[in-house]
């Protein structure tokens, strides 16, 4: 039987997963609804909610560019290697 061992492909792997889980969460349809949208929380005292939706916000933002390169690059290494 196989097993699941934690290396550092299989950790790089979870960790473009959980970000493009970040990723696809839409603001106006799910965010905005649980009172989560960035717009909302501006004007709002620092807090770890703020601090959540400032991440979200930023993995939205910043990180849409580098995660379409990571997804590519990991579809063709499962490709090419397995």
């Amino acid at each position: 039987s196989t097993t699941m061992a934690l290396s550092l492909g299989s950790l790089l792997l979870s960790t473009i997963l959980f970000l493009n889980g970040l990723a696809i969460l839409n603001e106006e349809r799910f965010l905005k609804k649980i009172g989560w949208g960035y717009e909302e929380t501006i004007n709002e005292p620092p807090s770890f909610k703020k601090q959540v939706i400032n991440l979200l916000y930023a993995v939205r933002v910043l990180l849409r560019v580098p995660l379409l390169a990571l997804n590519f690059l990991t579809i063709l290494f499962k490709l090419l290697l397995g």
